[in-house]
């Protein structure tokens, strides 16, 4: 009796000693039974009492074969990446053979590629090293009480993905080019934005003045005096609370450091956190890309409206996504540990 025939037998026994198919389908779904094959099993025994297959019409597979299923099978373990159009062309069958060969006889499907960040060997096991310091020093929730900061280039186009923009329409006629187009400029107007979040809230957003992130003079006269000294008391209202920054060159000079060392409670410095590693900065991983797309759902005639667009958008963002985003950083310290320091999936 072949595999088929087994199931369909399970099935129509389980209904015939009077169980319905809601609860046929919860006790046989974990051994890999669909919900549509139990109703559609019983559905056609109902109609004909029978196990065996129906008389099926036309003649033999002359495309989706064995042997080519085999070779596209062959194909894919060798090389995951593959378009449907070059392995019809290299099968020698239609591009929707390859299709269904995919989907019904193989079972896999199509997933976006992603990007990350290209690391050495020396800065993996940087992020290694680092990372076991910053779970042994921020165990249990103390992580509560640092502010994450972060700065980042916002420019006055609109914010566009090519893969996932779509607009809909009967014929490409009908949209007119302003929505059909995003418009792109080689000579852009921008902003560049500092941002510091923690689990208690949320810092006002302030814009920096260019050059401030690589001279540490201009980091300390307009982001560390002005906007982080205040903090400790508008914040976090005078409790104990650490300081975090990424390692770019204006962060890392000694006048810095040394600043840190006199003003807040505590602070991770330059030698304590990873290097090359947006995917530990909560901003970089789960706040940043949302607020662009807040900010940036359409193109800005000006410097001055695209700053009132974010400022009114850091407004609006919920506090639950920040901490959302927090919460999950000793997750990412430990993966990260655990991939030897190399890229990981959250």
């Amino acid at each position: 009796m072949s595999e088929r025939i087994n199931r369909r037998f399970t099935i129509t026994e389980l209904h015939k000693a009077g169980h319905r198919p809601c609860e046929i389908f919860n006790l046989l779904k974990h051994r890999g039974f669909k919900r549509s094959t139990v109703y559609g099993v019983i559905k056609r025994y109902s109609k004909a009492p029978s196990l065996a297959d129906k008389k099926r019409s036309g003649g033999p597979r002359t495309a989706r074969t064995k042997s080519m299923v085999k070779a596209l099978r062959d194909r894919i373990r060798r090389n995951p990446r593959r378009q449907q159009k070059k392995l019809a062309i290299q099968l020698n069958v239609s591009p929707s053979t390859i299709k269904m060969a995919l989907k019904s006889d193989l079972g896999v499907r199509a997933m976006r590629r992603g990007v990350c960040h290209m690391l050495t060997t020396k800065q993996k096991k940087n992020r290694v090293i680092r990372c076991r310091g910053l779970l042994k020093r921020h165990a249990g929730e103390s992580y509560k009480n640092i502010l994450f900061t972060d700065e980042k280039i916002f420019t006055v186009e609109e914010k566009f993905n090519r893969q996932n923009d779509r607009i809909y329409a009967k014929r490409k006629s009908d949209i007119p080019i302003a929505q059909r187009k995003s418009n792109r400029s080689h000579h852009l107007g921008s902003v560049m934005v500092w941002l510091g979040v923690s689990l208690v809230g949320k810092a006002d957003l302030y814009f920096v003045p260019q050059g401030v992130k690589v001279r540490e003079k201009n980091y300390l006269d307009e982001v560390l005096e002005p906007i982080v000294k205040p903090i400790g008391s508008t914040l976090f209202k005078n409790r104990d609370w650490t300081f975090q920054q990424d390692s770019a060159p204006a962060h890392g000079a000694k006048v810095v450091q040394r600043w840190l060392h006199d003003n807040v409670p505590g602070f991770i410095s330059s030698q304590q956190w990873p290097s090359a590693s947006p995917d530990l900065n909560p901003l970089d991983y789960g706040i940043w890309s949302k607020l662009e797309i807040m900010a940036c759902s359409k193109s800005h005639t000006s410097v001055e409206s695209l700053k009132q667009s974010l400022l009114k958008a850091w407004g609006d963002y919920p506090i639950e996504s920040v901490r959302a985003a927090i919460d999950g950083w000793p997750s990412r310290l430990r993966s990260c540990v655990k991939a030897k320091g190399g890229n990981f999936e959250p």
